[in-house]
């Protein structure tokens, strides 16, 4: 009998509550870590971050250039994982609204984040198109707004101002949404591809001192003005960027005006994907 008892609980019991676990895991999505994980992914040209709360709450910002991100979701994200919270489109363009089109076909997306600014391309169309199919929350953005992905992590957005989304003559990088992760006292700066006319915007309106910064526009010599460096003052400088890219990103001019600062200089196109974590006080570069 007592030979018996055990077996049930090995082979029955155990395996089953084994399950329940995991599918509790899997539905709260809670990270199992209870950290903020903060991933730049290596997409070739372009950007995305993947960012999954101490809560489990994920976000993706931007797409990058291809298909290239589901592979490097799979990388980051639990095999069986096929739902993410939010998706924020910076702003447009091709390298970084074009992966969302994969991702959208792939996982169950909860809302998106946009600004409103459009393209007349083929991959904007295509992710404007999926959203709608499939009937996917569309929120509207711009500067003051403040959006909590859990209790304790927000992204306070610093641009574009409302009349910039209406100015149909700007330059789409130019209506790139500029923004600070916060979680506890770390912070994460993100531009898009901001050039330094939006720096002299945000930088007198703005504390905007972070821990680390996505650099904008993948290191173009129009971004990262000095003045923006100096109010920022990271600590890391992640530039997401291609590898031998027909751009000449990043410029030297950018990398040393980050060597001036002290930033710790972290690239895709030789770093790979780039990784950090924190548990609210202490940040951690994987």
């Amino acid at each position: 009998m007592e030979t018996s008892t055990k077996n049930l609980l090995k082979f029955f019991i155990l395996p089953l509550l084994l399950l329940a676990i995991v599918l509790y895991v899997a539905d709260r999505q809670i990270s199992p870590d209870f950290l903020l994980h903060v991933d730049f992914l290596d997409v070739g040209q372009g950007d995305s971050i993947f960012i999954q709360t101490y809560q489990g709450r994920q976000m993706v910002i931007d797409g990058g250039p291809s298909d290239q991100v589901l592979s490097e979701l799979g990388k980051v994200m639990p095999f069986f994982d096929r739902s993410i919270d939010v998706l924020m489109l910076t702003h447009p363009d091709a390298d970084h609204v074009s992966g969302f089109s994969d991702i959208l076909k792939r996982y169950k997306v909860g809302k998106v984040l946009i600004t409103g600014v459009t393209a007349p391309t083929a991959a904007y169309r295509s992710f404007a198109s999926l959203v709608d199919q499939k009937h996917i929350e569309k929120i509207y953005i711009h500067e003051g707004d403040r959006v909590w992905l859990d209790n304790a992590t927000v992204f306070d957005i610093y641009y574009p101002p409302q009349s910039v989304i209406d100015d149909k003559s700007q330059a789409t990088n130019d209506t790139s949404i500029n923004g600070k992760l916060s979680f506890g006292k770390t912070s994460f700066f993100f531009t898009g591809d901001a050039s330094s006319i939006v720096d002299d915007y945000i930088v007198p309106r703005y504390n905007l001192d972070s821990d680390v910064l996505k650099v904008p526009h993948h290191g173009s010599k129009t971004s990262t003005s000095t003045e923006l460096l100096q109010d920022i003052s990271p600590k890391y400088a992640v530039i997401e960027v291609g590898a031998k890219n027909n751009y000449g990103h990043p410029t030297q001019e950018v990398l040393d005006r980050l060597k001036a600062i002290g930033a710790q200089i972290l690239r895709t196109d030789q770093d790979h994907t780039i990784k950090f974590t924190s548990d609210g006080t202490n940040l951690v570069k994987q």
